[in-house]
């Protein structure tokens, strides 16, 4: 029998990150789902069931990474996908020199399992990607 592709939804509004990504991905084996903002994004949740998702912080505002990280993990819309990982993609470091600081009890969100600086290292994604897969 053949073992099911794990697949991997990307949420990024950054064509070009998509398309930088996109390879990284499958020649790792996995199948990719794109889309290009949150609302695509919550409904290709339900269209493709990913198995992990790659989703970028900053998109229409500065906070809808967050939002929909929190809804995916913690509201029963989303109970089937609460549990799915989720690696927050941002290039917040890239433009600014540091990372979000981000305290999920202060914020009173839920946050993302691992989280990656953009341009992402390929052999660095997968090795995170594997690590979030295999618990």
């Amino acid at each position: 029998m053949k073992k099911k592709k794990v697949k991997i939804l990307v949420i990024d509004d950054d064509p070009d990150f998509n398309d930088a990504v996109t390879p990284i991905l499958e020649s790792a084996l996995y199948d990719v789902a794109i889309a290009l903002n949150p609302e695509e994004g919550k409904k290709k949740i339900f269209s493709e069931k990913p198995d992990l998702i790659l989703l970028d912080i900053m998109m229409d505002s500065l906070f809808d990474g967050f939002s929909l990280c929190h809804e995916i993990k913690t509201s029963e819309e989303y109970k089937e996908f609460n549990d799915t990982p989720i690696i927050f993609v941002s290039a917040v470091k890239e433009k600014t020199g540091s990372r979000f600081q981000f305290n999920t009890i202060e914020q009173g969100l839920v946050g993302p399992d691992d989280y990656i600086d953009k341009p992402v290292k390929p052999k660095d994604l997968v090795a995170r990607i594997e690590k979030l897969l295999s618990k």
